[in-house]
């Protein structure tokens, strides 16, 4: 059965990474079809724009030359492409006056152009480097150029169309913009960064969403196992007492003192197994909520230290050797007598767990101006760099125990963590594996 919940786990861990990475490639896919259709738009945007100045630039080169060389009359116009309307051409007036003016001798000026398309592009905040070709419409092949190579040809350009300036369409002009994905992107940089915080922000709430499940999945087993272990816990003391209660009610049996004390020290051993059981459900309730309000009391550390020492030794779970040493000789302070006795006794636990059959644990108390430190050292497995920066967040237990299969819920340290910052102090650990772990508690003077 438990090869078959391993499986089914693993099953249920490489399903959730798949989807997850399916998810990740499905937004990161989606985000560059945007990005793509937000550029495909911004330059056929900057291509209109183009087209629209480059036309009025022409328009007005035209109207320069115009008005230095025509001095007759429409009729001089209407003689020049009269043989055209005969043909049936219809043009509009544009291209009639080009037609005129070149055949007077006044061809369009590329140099007039070019000064006049940059003032327009200037006053249309388009900083783009271009040249204008004048060129056949027919073949494409370049008649005049502004460009320095005198090719007229650029690779990656963004050509405008072809405005005709000759009626039998032999002769048209283009501008090309020289790298115009620079202005593209420098249009698209708020909608670049946009896309980029929208990205993160969705991978922030799907990895967010992942984590929950993952932790939700985790206290729904912690819960699971905790009913069990309680049950079982409570059943095998319980059971215990209740036949030692049935012995003594034999007479025979309770003539015999030795073994009536025996049965009862037995008892006395499963009633303080009952005790420590309440201890740790309290524990776990109490680290769920972590909204824990001290009830303060003057109270010897001394005999709360060594009253612990005791239980410890009582419990007979390991060779415990226990150093207690206080600073002055006799501590009083003023803390909640339930709280600060069961975060001791819980880092105690912990340096038991985290040691082999054999332990020495070092208890140190010291009262200072301000406020009590509380110092317990361990020469066990110790903890590493890792474990070390999550020992203190719920459900989190350390290898060591885990390889052990000590009983435990990863709920100690973290009420003894609440248990600090409720009285407004700390918990630090130090540690280094393979030679033991201190823990120090400070409770400050109020």
């Amino acid at each position: 059965m438990k090869i078959i919940y391993l499986c089914s786990k693993m099953m249920k861990a490489s399903y959730i990474k798949s989807i997850t990475f399916v998810a990740i490639v499905l937004i990161l896919l989606l985000q560059t079809l945007w990005s793509v259709n937000v550029y495909s738009l911004m330059q056929k945007q900057l291509f209109q724009q183009i087209t629209d100045v480059f036309n009025m630039s022409v328009n007005k080169e035209l109207m320069d030359r115009w008005a230095l060389v025509v001095d007759s009359t429409s009729n001089d116009v209407i003689g020049v492409v009269e043989d055209d309307y005969e043909k049936g051409i219809f043009v509009g007036p544009e291209l009639i006056y080009q037609e005129f003016l070149i055949k007077r001798g006044s061809p369009i000026s590329l140099h007039t152009l070019d000064v006049i398309f940059h003032t327009e592009t200037v006053k249309q905040n388009i900083y783009v480097p271009f040249i204008i070709n004048r060129l056949n419409p027919q073949t494409g092949e370049v008649l005049e150029t502004t460009s320095k190579n005198n090719s007229g040809k650029l690779r990656g350009a963004l050509a405008s169309t072809i405005i005709p300036i000759r009626l039998d369409d032999s002769e048209g002009v283009q501008v090309l913009l020289i790298s115009p994905y620079r202005r593209v992107f420098r249009n698209m940089v708020f909608v670049l960064l946009l896309s980029a915080v929208i990205l993160l922000f969705v991978a922030y709430v799907f990895f967010s969403l992942v984590q929950s499940f993952f932790k939700e999945h985790k206290i729904r087993r912690l819960q699971s196992d905790f009913s069990h272990a309680l049950i079982h816990d409570m059943a095998t003391p319980l059971q215990t007492i209740f036949q030692i209660n049935v012995l003594l009610g034999n007479e025979k049996y309770v003539t015999n003192i030795e073994k009536r004390n025996k049965g009862l020290e037995v008892a006395q051993q499963q009633i303080i197994n009952l005790q420590a059981l309440a201890d740790r459900i309290l524990t776990v309730a109490r680290a769920e909520q972590l909204q824990l309000v001290p009830v303060l009391e003057v109270m010897n550390i001394n005999e709360m230290i060594h009253e612990l020492i005791d239980k410890f030794l009582l419990q007979g779970k390991k060779e415990i050797i226990f150093t207690a040493n206080f600073v002055p000789e006799n501590i009083y302070v003023s803390a909640d007598r339930t709280m600060l006795t069961n975060a001791v006794s819980n880092l105690i636990d912990n340096c038991v767990k985290y040691s082999g059959q054999t332990v020495h644990i070092i208890i140190e108390c010291v009262l200072k101006e301000n406020g009590l430190y509380i110092s317990i050292k361990d020469d066990g497995y110790g903890i590493s760099d890792k474990d070390q920066r999550i020992i203190f967040a719920k459900f989190e237990r350390g290898p060591a125990v885990k390889r052990q299969e000590a009983k435990g819920f990863g709920l100690g340290l973290t009420y003894v963590k609440s248990v600090a910052e409720a009285h407004r102090g700390t918990v630090n650990l130090h540690s280094k594996q393979g030679e033991g772990t201190v823990f120090e508690l400070f409770i400050p003077f109020k």
